[in-house]
């Protein structure tokens, strides 16, 4: 019985590298969202410095996998739409808090 491991494409190799040389990135946070292992992002980071052009050769094509193909772009739109979802989210569980202390005061 052998091991599946998930393919992905140089492409998302090296968006995730370059989205983990930004100073503010958090390489931690960045592998929970893609979705990978942090130590892949630090073993990526070494193969490019050492094999530079030939790094990633090895990997998926794009017609190989089904997943990872969002783009940055796709990715900060989506972050964008959750953060409103939250805000809406935490709007309601204040007035329905407002709404609970308000009947409690009322009982008394």
């Amino acid at each position: 019985m052998s091991r599946q491991y998930p393919a992905f494409t140089k492409e998302f190799k090296l968006e995730a590298l370059k989205l983990a040389e930004q100073p503010t990135t958090c390489i931690a946070q960045l592998a929970r969202d893609l979705g990978i292992r942090r130590n892949m992002i630090y073993k990526w980071r070494q193969q490019l410095q050492t094999k530079q052009d030939k790094a990633f050769k090895r990997t998926a094509t794009n017609n190989q996998i089904g997943h990872h193909k969002a783009t940055h772009a796709e990715l900060l739109q989506h972050n964008k739409q959750l953060q409103k979802e939250l805000e809406l989210a935490q709007m309601e569980v204040g007035i329905l808090k407002k709404a609970k202390a308000y009947f409690e005061a009322e009982k008394s």
